[in-house]
């Protein structure tokens, strides 16, 4: 590896380092240790690290993918980084989603979406929805794999516009409650567009989706119970994704 490849690999793993002070007041981890806790130590294997190494003012891209292991047993990770512009998606970030969850199909391993994202970038709208790779396909996989393998959100933050559509078409949704939301429009569109006033608990927040719209499955305290009970959750999974895939051959 030359310098150069060092340097931006020191660059992109570090990620957006002036936001870190924000998450822990908000006492969130990084996408990164939030990784570290979930799979087996020393079993993530990363895709697209340098994708956005042309660009200048991100120190990565806002989403981590890859493969790792889960006592033992391997799983696909989608994780969005909120120290890069809020987790938001750019072309990239779907690129790097859309792979993740073609590997996921073609091996027939458990998909965990590590979610904590302000949705889709205003900068990059015209690269991201008209073509047929781009945002708009990650929903039809997610529906496409359902079934197929399982899919488990983790929501550690919001899950914005979009964005919220992965969750929603998850089949086992977990949620930080005080931190995790999930919304098609904020607060503040409500009261421009319908004169309402409401709080994000109100419209989109994790007790809400708990206990009254049916999206949230289990809430936990922060992120760290929540990567343990995605432990539990991943050996059922991964039992059941060999069942299926046995089903396939026979």
């Amino acid at each position: 590896m030359t310098s150069r490849h060092r340097e931006l690999r020191e660059k992109a793993v570090k990620g957006g380092t002036r936001y870190l002070p924000k998450l822990r007041e908000q006492k969130k981890l990084t996408a990164r240790e939030r990784l570290d806790l979930l799979l087996d130590a020393g079993s993530f294997v990363e895709d697209g690290l340098f994708a956005n190494v042309l660009a200048d003012e991100l120190p990565a891209d806002g989403v981590v993918t890859g493969l790792g292991m889960i006592e033992d047993r391997q799983v696909a990770v989608m994780a969005n980084d909120p120290t890069v512009k809020a987790g938001s998606w750019g072309a990239r970030t779907v690129e790097k989603i859309l792979r993740i969850q073609e590997t996921a199909a073609r091996i027939r391993v458990p998909l965990f979406y590590l979610v904590d994202s302000a949705g889709a970038r205003i900068t990059d709208q015209i690269e991201m929805f008209p073509g047929r790779r781009h945002a708009g396909r990650i929903f039809f996989n997610e529906v496409r794999l359902s079934g197929v393998v399982p899919q488990i959100c983790m929501l550690f933050g919001p899950s914005a516009a979009g964005g919220a559509y992965i969750p929603a078409f998850c089949d086992v949704v977990v949620m930080v409650e005080g931190n995790a939301s999930m919304y098609l429009g904020s607060p503040r569109m409500v009261e421009v567009v319908v004169g309402e006033k409401v709080t994000l608990e109100e419209l989109g927040g994790a007790r809400m989706h708990a206990t009254e719209s049916g999206l949230g499955d289990a809430l936990v305290a922060d992120d760290k119970l929540i990567s343990r009970l995605a432990e539990r959750i991943a050996e059922y999974s991964v039992a059941k994704s060999k069942k299926r895939a046995r089903k396939s051959k026979s």
